[in-house]
């Protein structure tokens, strides 16, 4: 803004009328406070009051706002009773006089035509220029005002020309502006002529220019940081400010992740067509592309998989890409379905407990364990075995079925409070809003299958397929998760997430209880504890904790490692994905993992062809991200 603008917005404002009609009965005046005429406030500069429909906030005066003497608010002389701005871009209101000692006399000059000019006092809120002139004055339209109080007041600074400055006694830095009718024989004009404050017109365009500058050049850099450049060329040229264009980020990043796809259905499958699709029938028609029958036995499948590779946005699909539809949803029941068969897929999958897989209903099912064949196949869910075979993913949060780049807002610096007096206004605070941004990487495991094993449609064939592709790439998400350095396509583990909280273990492999205490001190100084915060370590922590006491010469038996697999009163995770001596601590909630489109499956006919196999490559398109650093606490001996 320039410092035109600065010296409008600046200070109380005043503007001068005459008086109007008066009831001496109810002690009442009828007067005009304001007008939409352009007033030169110096050389060169005028302003102007917009008196159109919401330009002006009369709230203040229409509650009982004072009547004052040569606006001091110790000369009370009356109440404001009503305000309004009417059709003819006139602000005017009634006045009543108060009977204290001062009021009247002020009352009886105003009767007897002493008392002739009226002031209002205002806050201007927003102002534009909106004309320039070489042979004129620039003329600054005040589009946002609100008037606080009116008063009558003695001498115009010059009555001739209704233009100057209100001579207050002891208020010499208030700036006020006149404006009234024709003058009365009852007021004369002063000998005194008003000090006009001196300005360079061609300065203060300079000034203006610079600050257009720095406006588009703010903009355009923020447009730049954020991804928003489109937008932020937009809003360059709509003359947006900086403060209204980081809205528009906001809102077209809301847009985006409105265009998330619900994970638990992408591409619209019903519960029926997941239980029935079959990674072994597809793998089987992928392996040998001529065989027309296995081609027409996955029709449904290669049908399904065409569907999930249109939403894949981000990147050429080179192979076959599994809805999401099929990956994450567990559907159906186990009623007819003997327990042999449960248990063995149960087994193979790699998990444990009964709802580790959920078989369809109804008859179809012949002989037990790995023999049965069903009409309807269903095996764990492949993401469910992916999340029990990563840590990050059982304790952070899972946003699956993402479709192209996904940026997160969050508050990178916070406001603060102030203690104020009656009418004085709140310090403005300026926050900034970050991105946690989401871009998917790929990972890819290989592995191989026997020929043998895809002629087999049993339930275990089944669940085995799914739990070997999960294993590979659950290993490697979650040791990128935890140690990756953001590069070679890699994500940035939370050991190397700038500005993640640090403990020093003064011994190698050996935390004390103290310093396992303060990760979680670390933690709630940032104001990130929650209830469910937790421990993860290495098995070798585990084995030292239950041998380790607390406190040193203690004859008690408390140990490190507290009944229910806890660690000072929190649940620990041990997994061999974290480096032997390495402790992290804080809110895994805050751990964002990213699953992008579908599960990705190339098949290999040809290398191990003499050996019978298949080769099968998968990829998942993956990332990690940390929503707030302060949220986790990575504790190591570092010297």
């Amino acid at each position: 803004m320039d410092s035109v603008l600065k010296q409008l917005l600046e200070g109380p404002m005043r503007r001068e009328m005459t008086i109007g009609r008066i009831d001496a009965e109810k002690r009442t005046v009828e007067l005009a406070f304001s007008s939409d005429v352009s007033l030169e406030r110096w050389k060169g500069v005028a302003e102007k009051l917009d008196h159109s429909p919401g330009a002006c906030d009369l709230s203040r005066l229409n509650n009982r706002a004072s009547l004052l003497f040569n606006h001091d608010e110790d000369e009370l002389l009356g109440v404001v009773e009503s305000a309004s701005i009417d059709a003819d871009g006139m602000g005017r209101a009634v006045v009543r006089f108060s009977k204290s000692e001062d009021a009247e006399e002020a009352w009886q000059d105003v009767q007897d035509g002493i008392l002739t000019k009226v002031s209002v006092g205002y806050r201007i809120l927003e102002v534009k220029l909106t004309e320039e002139s070489e042979s004129g004055p620039d003329v600054y339209t005040v589009t946002s005002w609100q008037p606080y109080e009116i008063s009558l007041v003695t001498i115009p600074a010059d009555d001739s020309c209704g233009v100057g400055r209100t001579l207050t006694v002891g208020q010499p830095n208030q700036n006020s502006m006149s404006e009234h009718n024709a003058p009365t024989p009852a007021q004369p004009a002063p000998a005194v002529a008003p000090v006009e404050p001196r300005i360079n017109i061609e300065a203060e365009r300079k000034i203006a220019r610079e600050s257009e500058l720095q406006r588009v050049r703010d903009i355009h850099e923020a447009g730049k940081a954020y991804g928003f450049e489109e937008i932020a060329q937009r809003a360059i040229v709509e003359g947006k400010s900086l403060d209204e264009t980081r809205q528009l980020f906001l809102e077209e990043n809301k847009k985006r992740n409105h265009k998330v796809l619900d994970a638990s259905s992408p591409i619209g499958l019903s519960d029926k067509e997941v239980r029935n699709f079959s990674f072994v029938k597809l793998l089987r028609s992928l392996s040998d592309p001529s065989d027309s029958g296995a081609r027409k036995e996955a029709a449904f499948e290669l049908e399904a998989c065409g569907a999930a590779a249109e939403k894949i946005q981000h990147r050429a699909v080179k192979g076959t890409i599994i809805p999401m539809d099929v990956l994450t949803q567990t559907l159906g029941g186990s009623r007819g379905v003997s327990s042999d068969v449960m248990a063995q897929v149960a087994a193979m999958s790699g998990q444990r407990g009964t709802n580790t897989i959920s078989i369809a209903s109804g008859a179809g099912y012949t002989g037990t364990g790995g023999n049965t064949v069903a009409t309807q196949l269903l095996a764990s869910s492949f993401i469910d075995v992916l999340r029990n075979k990563t840590v990050l993913l059982q304790l952070g949060t899972e946003l699956g079925g993402l479709v192209g780049n996904i940026d997160i807002p969050r508050k990178t610096t916070k406001t603060s409070g102030y203690w104020i007096g009656e009418d004085g206004n709140a310090t403005k605070d300026d926050f900034d809003f970050g991105l946690v941004s989401l871009r998917p990487k790929t990972c890819a495991n290989m592995g191989e299958i026997t020929r043998k094993m895809l002629m087999h449609s049993s339930l275990s064939v089944e669940a085995l397929l799914r739990a070997d592709l999960a294993a590979g790439l659950a290993l490697e998400i979650d040791r990128a998760g935890f140690y990756g350095n953001g590069t070679a396509n890699a994500p940035t583990g939370l050991a190397n997430i700038a500005g993640i909280n640090t403990q020093n273990f003064a011994t190698a492999n050996a935390p004390t209880f103290a310093e396992l205490v303060n990760m979680e001190t670390l933690t709630a100084i940032g104001n990130a504890d929650v209830e469910n915060m937790a421990y993860i370590a290495s098995p070798g922590f585990r084995g030292y904790a239950k041998q380790t006491k607390k406190f040193n010469g203690s004859t008690d038996s408390m140990t490190i490692w507290e009944p229910g697999n806890t660690v000072n009163g929190y649940q620990t995770q041990i997994t061999n994905q974290i480096t032997v001596g390495d402790v992290f601590f804080g809110n895994f909630s805050d751990v964002l993992v990213g699953l992008f489109g579908g599960l990705e499956i190339t098949v290999d006919p040809y290398t191990g062809s003499q050996s019978g196999r298949i080769r099968v490559v998968s990829m998942q398109d993956v990332d990690v991200q940390l929503r707030r650093a302060v949220s986790l606490t990575y504790g190591k001996k570092t010297s």
